[in-house]
This record gives C-alpha cells, structure tokens and sequence, in this order.
C-alpha cells in the first residue's frame, strides 16, 4: 500500500507541471487523494485548500520582481504533498481510517471482539443501522 500511496502523491505532484494547469481542479483531485490516505481530517487537505492565486496589487506592491502568483501557488503545493510522501516513507502507510469514520471506541470495541461476537453483534442490528453504517464507510 505504501508504494500506491507514494506513487497516488507523486502523480498529483506531476499534474503541477500540466500546460492547462487550473488550481481549483487541481486542489480538488489532491485533496480528494489526501482524503483517502490520511483521512478527512487532515491538516494537509485544508493546507493545499486555502492555497489561492494572489493577483492583488498588495501582494504585488509588497513582493520582488520575482513574484510570480501561480508558481507561489505551486511551489506550497509540491511542498505539501512532499512533505505527505516524507511521512509515509519514514513512518509507513496510515492504518485504515475506520476509526476516524466511525469513532474511536467503536473501531476498537469491534476489532476487540471475535469472528463469532462480530457477527453476532451485526445480525443483532437493524436495517437502518447497517445502511449508515455502510454510508459512512463508504464515504
């Protein structure tokens, strides 16, 4: 997994270099990619989301002559997702993020329990328990 993940990064850090490259299609697929590796709760989602295009002459004023909006823009992108490909290599690929759809001390009062219990307790559930709990999987 960590190799997909790893190879999933590097794809979107090549979509940088894209002739038609548009920011907010960007964002979208690499937050959508973030989403899926690390979780909806991760900092780098929100990072590469607030990442924007600053054409305003403040920014212009205020910068040098080597400013240049869109490769700023870039550049902070690359870094981000640098940095997500440092970490899975170092530290490996996230675990399933089970936990973070369903709650913690659910995740862990499932995994705690045995084939039999599982099944037990999942028969015992109600139609409409077992669709939400499916939607929020699959989510």
């Amino acid at each position: 997994m960590k190799s997909e993940y790893i190879k999933l990064l590097k794809k979107q850090i090549s979509k940088l270099d894209d002739g038609q490259f548009d920011l907010e299609a960007w964002k979208t697929s690499a937050i959508t990619v973030l989403h899926r590796i690390f979780g909806e709760g991760d900092i780098r989602a929100k990072q590469i989301d607030q990442l924007k295009i600053d054409y305003s002459s403040w920014a212009l004023r205020d910068s040098n002559a080597n400013y240049k909006p869109v490769e700023t823009a870039k550049l902070k992108g690359k870094e981000i997702l640098n940095t997500a490909i440092d970490e899975i290599e170092i530290f490996g690929a996230p675990e399933n993020h089970a936990m973070d759809m369903l709650g913690q001390d659910f995740a862990k009062k499932l995994q705690n329990m045995s084939d039999s219990e599982r099944k037990k307790y999942f028969e015992g559930m109600k139609k409409d328990e077992l669709v939400e709990l499916l939607m929020k999987l699959t989510s």
